[in-house]
């Protein structure tokens, strides 16, 4: 099975003493049966034996420390394990290009790196008490065939039937289980279109009533699948336990009819056999969870394995460099084509050829999906060309610079992100930082302690500012601006263009912003134009 397998190759350190604790844990619970056996015969006589009640104490101290000692071992090892699988993947999705994660999904990603994750984190410790209960029972089937072959041939063929029918009626269940969290996942898709669009659904009471009644028709089909999925895990609870009870029913009146003189072994087998329904109830129990743990390790390597193709063939990128910052970068000849799964194009962009040069700002302008930002994401590396060329200073970036040729560039998209911690900037200088936030109008609200933003919690727009004060402080050789004055207010649009812009390419800065603000096209050395996915360049006072 998967998740033996994965356990294996993972975690293999602990097997060996989970596996001799596991036995003492056994031994001491077959121990304690024998000695509650003896111990009543004696009680039954008006006898207390004080060598048995210190065999008996020293069983259940033995049984209390081992079983201790599994659960402690089983969570630590089991975390550990998703810590390894989580940091692989985590590995995995830093080396993996823009257009694998967009393929795959940001929701697909993040639900197996949480929910299939803790689906593991919670089963397999009670996967390991099943495997130690499991223990137990070879031991108690041991020591009922001392005392009487055919009861324990009766008792643990009923045993195993128990876990038998619980497996495969649990097994049946997939299906159903699969089809309540694809209902949970229809509720959540709802629920995001709720609370992503609510500014649309409050403008529009159709459009409301539209999102509302979808969102009644998953909820109710996450209850009804639910429902069904919870009556029949009740239907064979009830069925595991009807057959558990029987068990006694088993030694007490049929194994007399078969076995003469069992009279005689009949007090310690049959409790015997009352020790046993517990392990068989637990091992019934966790069985089932095989089913939820394969289930999450298939989604896992399913995932791992799609990220892994993409990261193989990026996994060069990191090993050469650049010669020096680059001064110039274009594109040659750059072509893109983004297709559907059948692998027809949807929409092409290129041949695209643009140069942009240090200490010049260069413009980008088009319609919305002419292809700017597809423009941004191949001239920053960020996903692979189709054909043509990334150019450094005059010379075609290899696959094997391309993660050093990223390095160098600064970017702030117009779907940026900005994380509250300053990790691309190591010792930030505190006047340098004061100064910034000064300058982009941000003291008042904003300061930098520990390396991190006192809060982001700020306008689409102050965002922006504290994203170029870390683009400063990374003080790299290019910048790239998609829509950044977009957000800004009128006064702080005017700064931007009229002087934050300027003086960065009196520091010899590539600079390349996204714009529409015709207003102040005049400052641009260069401006291209994206039209339908392809580039040209404008003159200046040119529409």
């Amino acid at each position: 099975m998967r998740i033996f397998k994965t356990v294996l190759r993972e975690i293999p350190e602990n097997l060996a003493s989970v596996l001799f604790v596991n036995s003492l844990s056994a031994v001491a619970a077959t121990s304690i049966v024998a000695l509650v056996s003896a111990a009543t015969k004696e009680a039954a006589s008006g006898r207390i034996s004080a060598r048995l009640l210190l065999m008996f104490a020293i069983s259940s101290l033995l049984f209390h420390v081992t079983q201790i000692h599994t659960l402690v071992t089983s969570s630590i090892d089991s975390e550990r394990l998703i810590h390894k699988l989580r940091v692989r993947l985590f590995n995995l999705v830093r080396k993996t290009d823009l257009v694998t994660i967009d393929r795959i999904g940001r929701a697909n990603l993040q639900g197996v790196l949480t929910q299939d994750t803790q689906i593991l984190a919670e089963v397999l410790p009670m996967l390991v008490i099943g495997f130690q209960h499991a223990i137990i029972l070879i031991f108690l089937a041991i020591y009922l065939t001392w005392l009487s072959p055919f009861a324990c041939i009766l008792a643990f063929g009923l045993a195993g039937l128990t876990v038998a029918v619980r497996f495969k009626r649990v097994h049946s269940l997939r299906t159903l289980m699969q089809s309540a969290a694809s209902a949970e996942g229809g509720v959540f898709d709802g629920l995001t279109e709720l609370l992503n669009g609510f500014k649309e659904v409050r403008m529009n009471g159709p459009r409301a009533d539209g999102v509302i009644n979808t969102l009644r028709e998953a909820s109710h089909t996450s209850r009804t699948t639910n429902s069904q999925l919870k009556a029949q895990w009740g239907r064979n609870y009830a069925i595991i336990e009807a057959m558990l009870y029987s068990l006694a029913g088993l030694i007490v009146f049929v194994v007399p009819l078969f076995v003469p003189g069992f009279y005689e072994v009949a007090l310690p087998a049959t409790i015997a056999v009352l020790f046993i329904a517990g392990p068989v109830s637990t091992v019934s129990f966790v069985t089932p969870m095989l089913t939820q743990a394969e289930l999450a390790l298939e989604n896992i390597e399913t995932m791992e394995n799609n990220l892994s193709a993409a990261a193989e063939a990026a996994s060069c990128e990191e090993i050469g460099q650049l010669d020096q910052d680059p001064l110039l970068i274009a594109l040659h000849d750059a072509t893109l084509s983004y297709r559907d799964t059948s692998g027809s194009p949807l929409f092409s962009v290129g041949p695209l050829n643009a140069e942009f040069n240090a200490g010049q700002i260069t413009f980008i302008t088009g319609g919305n999906g002419s292809g700017k930002s597809t423009l941004l994401r191949l001239l920053t590396g960020l996903i692979p060309l189709d054909s043509g060329s990334i150019v450094a200073n005059g010379t075609p970036v290899t696959t094997e610079q391309m993660q050093d040729y990223r390095n160098r560039i600064s970017a702030i998209f117009s779907d940026f992100h900005l994380s509250r911690r300053l990790y691309s900037v190591k010792d930030p200088d505190r006047k340098t930082i004061s100064t910034l936030l000064e300058r982009l109008e941000m003291h008042d609200k904003v300061s930098v302690r520990d390396g991190s933003f006192s809060t982001i919690d700020l306008s689409t727009g102050q965002r922006k500012r504290l994203a170029l004060i870390v683009a400063e402080l990374e003080d790299k050789q290019v910048l790239v601006l998609d829509e950044w004055a977009a957000d800004q207010d009128p006064h702080f649009r005017r700064i931007f263009y009229e002087e934050l812009l300027p003086d960065l390419k009196a520091r010899g800065k590539i600079v390349i912003c996204v714009t529409h603000d015709e207003r102040w096209f005049h400052i641009a050395d260069r401006i291209y134009k994206m039209n339908e996915g392809r580039i040209e360049e404008q003159q200046k006072g040119s529409s």
